[in-house]
């Protein structure tokens, strides 16, 4: 007998998977919805701790932090953009200014981020993998603008750091999901007599058939870090 989806969130609980139970019984309770991006996010699943204690995770973030991606070339572009849209660049006037909203909600802060680095899909039965899947770690900053003896010239001082996780839970394409069976409580990504095929198809088809079913973003809450060195750049 085929393997109702239905059942896959109590499949994952049987594997101790409560974070990704949580978010696929969010998204059979939700209205259609096909632009995650326009549904209300998910912000309270997903906490930057958990996502950090699986180690592939973990290393993404260890070496972002490593390498100080909010302070390369490419960020300091899009940090110099993210001060134009906040109006924070002035002209003909002396002046220090504080930028970053570290504070707000993850999603209102999400338009300014400046960097990321991308986690792929991994074949490993855990948590993860039922949660997130591909998700991205994206970087906001925080600190000062002024202006320098140079005319035209502005110093950025980054003081502050947050990263937390992205990720649209949706049901795009033709992804396989792995092979499940409600019958046992057993999921393979590799045996084909464990259980029933599953696709991203299938979800849609059940949204089709049932007129629920809504595609979200999520958003963990945010890891901040204050520098003990802060990062400085100059632009013109």
């Amino acid at each position: 007998m085929a393997t109702n989806i239905e059942n896959i969130p109590d499949i994952m609980r049987h594997h101790k998977w409560a974070v990704g139970a949580a978010l696929m019984d969010s998204w059979f309770s939700r209205p259609v919805n096909v632009a995650p991006k326009y549904g209300p996010p998910n912000t309270t699943t997903v906490t930057m701790n958990w996502v950090l204690s699986f180690l592939r995770a973990k290393r993404i973030y260890d070496k972002l932090v490593a390498d100080r991606i909010w302070a390369n070339s490419a960020a300091q572009a899009e940090i110099v953009k993210m001060l134009r849209r906040n109006r924070l660049i002035l002209q003909n006037v002396c002046y220090t200014k504080s930028f970053g909203r570290l504070s707000d909600p993850v999603p209102r802060q999400d338009p300014d981020y400046i960097n990321q680095r991308a986690l792929g899909m991994s074949t490993d039965l855990d948590d993860l993998n039922a949660a997130l899947a591909n998700f991205v770690f994206n970087v906001v900053v925080a600190g000062t603008i002024q202006t320098t003896n140079t005319i035209g010239e502005y110093r950025v001082e980054i003081t502050e750091v947050g990263v937390y996780a992205k990720d649209s839970y949706d049901f795009v394409g033709s992804q396989f999901l792995g092979y499940w069976d409600d019958s046992d409580n057993s999921v393979s990504m590799s045996n084909p007599f464990s259980g029933t095929e599953i696709r991203n198809q299938d979800f849609r088809d059940w949204r089709a058939a049932n007129s629920k079913g809504g595609d979200f973003q999520i958003f963990s809450d945010l890891k901040r870090t204050v520098l003990r060195t802060p990062d400085v750049f100059t632009f013109k």
